[in-house]
């Protein structure tokens, strides 16, 4: 009896949105297609989980299912601005600070101001030199620190660069 009930009252409301949808201008009839068609799928959902045919996580993201339209719509609208400021902030070289200058000098055990002149790049290579023969992987050391090495030196000559030209 309770299922010819709710046969009766799925052919009614077929019939009647049927009606509906016939008197729709031609651009209303497929808003409400989509709207129909979510609102099934959505009573299916509802009605897997009450009769314990479907896990409730699975109908919450079959629920998430007729957002995702409109996400993926936000998504292409915002991605072009996305990658122009991912790429504008790969493009912006970020100036060597006094901070960084000085811990490399400290790495590489140098004394002294680069812009007064008392560096030079004869002693940053010396010191890039003998570090490098100690703390080499080839020879004990670790990738780490010998990449550190060459950092300090790559930073610091082309600080030495940048105050000798005129």
């Amino acid at each position: 009896m309770l299922k010819i009930l709710i046969l009766a009252v799925v052919i009614t409301l077929g019939v009647i949105g049927y009606a509906r949808y016939k008197q729709l201008p031609p651009d209303q009839k497929r808003k409400m297609l989509w709207r129909v068609g979510t609102g099934v799928f959505l009573g299916v959902l509802v009605l897997l989980v009450i009769t314990g045919r479907m896990h409730w996580v699975g109908a919450a993201l079959g629920a998430l299912l007729p957002f995702a339209r409109s996400a993926f719509g936000l998504v292409m609208q915002a991605l072009p601005l996305w990658m122009k400021h991912r790429q504008q902030k790969a493009e912006s070289p970020k100036p060597a600070s006094k901070l960084a200058i000085d811990e490399a000098l400290e790495v590489l055990g140098l004394k002294g101001d680069i812009r007064k002149g008392e560096i030079n790049e004869e002693m940053v290579n010396d010191a890039h030199r003998r570090l490098i023969q100690k703390l080499h992987p080839d020879r004990g050391g670790n990738d780490y620190l010998a990449a550190k090495i060459n950092q300090a030196r790559d930073l610091l000559i082309a600080e030495i660069q940048k105050y000798q030209q005129p």
